[in-house]
């Protein structure tokens, strides 16, 4: 802070601008903006300021969102996908699925899903059974593809009997 107002206070004697802003190593369009502020606002304007945008042009407003609430309370089973859907229908018009979802959670409308686990280890299908009688339990395995010396293409695939031998 200390050293913005150094800077605005020597920009505003007057000399080299350009010069003054490679001695703070600042680009000069920094330079002109702090020295804008100090002539406008005194020492109060050269304090950083909030990133944050002022306004949302794509903001959802109360209306929206009240009736998503709403939506949700007369379907409590229904995730944002089915009450984005039903809200389109509706109105004709609406948010994104991400956005239905963003407020239903703040609302504390949603309950996360208990994960899937894949029945599928490895890569590889097994049932476990092992066959008893002949043709009763059968694998299948695709080896991959290859081209033969007549350019066709060739796709072997191992058929075999589980039964034990």
């Amino acid at each position: 802070m200390e050293q913005r107002i150094e800077f605005g206070l020597r920009a505003l004697e007057g000399g080299n601008f350009r010069a003054l802003c490679r001695e703070y190593g600042i680009t000069a369009r920094t330079g002109y903006k702090w020295r804008e502020r100090l002539v406008l606002w005194g020492t109060k304007g050269l304090r950083e300021e909030s990133r944050r945008p002022q306004h949302s042009p794509g903001a959802l407003g109360e209306r929206e969102v009240c009736e998503m609430v709403r939506l949700k309370k007369r379907h409590p089973c229904w995730g944002p996908r089915k009450i984005r859907q039903l809200y389109l229908r509706l109105y004709g018009e609406a948010a994104s699925e991400s956005s239905f979802k963003r407020v239903l959670e703040r609302a504390g409308m949603t309950e996360r899903r208990a994960r899937r686990r894949a029945t599928v280890q490895g890569g590889r299908l097994h049932s476990g059974r092992r066959g008893q009688a002949p043709n009763e339990v059968w694998t299948v395995d695709f080896k991959g593809w290859w081209y033969d010396e007549g350019k066709r293409r060739c796709e072997p695939l191992t058929v075999r009997d589980e039964r034990p031998q």
